[in-house]
């Protein structure tokens, strides 16, 4: 069943997982260096234990963050 919720939007994920009533933790991982991100949160994976789920979430969307020149 994880394999189904991989690259989907965490907002469409999120309340089948509650419908399993299994607990479930997630983490979002962020850019290193001067990128920026924004947009939804995807799913990027998934860890299935007998009594708890992890998830790793990242934003849709990257780009090189632009400096502003004086």
């Amino acid at each position: 069943m994880s394999q189904t919720w991989l690259g989907r939007d965490w907002n469409e994920v999120k309340p089948e997982i509650e419908r399993l009533s299994k607990p479930y933790a997630f983490q979002i991982t962020r850019p290193h260096g001067n990128i920026e991100s924004w947009g939804i949160y995807r799913v990027v994976r998934v860890r299935e234990f007998c009594d708890h789920l992890d998830f790793v979430l990242a934003h849709e969307n990257f780009s090189i963050r632009q400096t502003l020149t004086p």
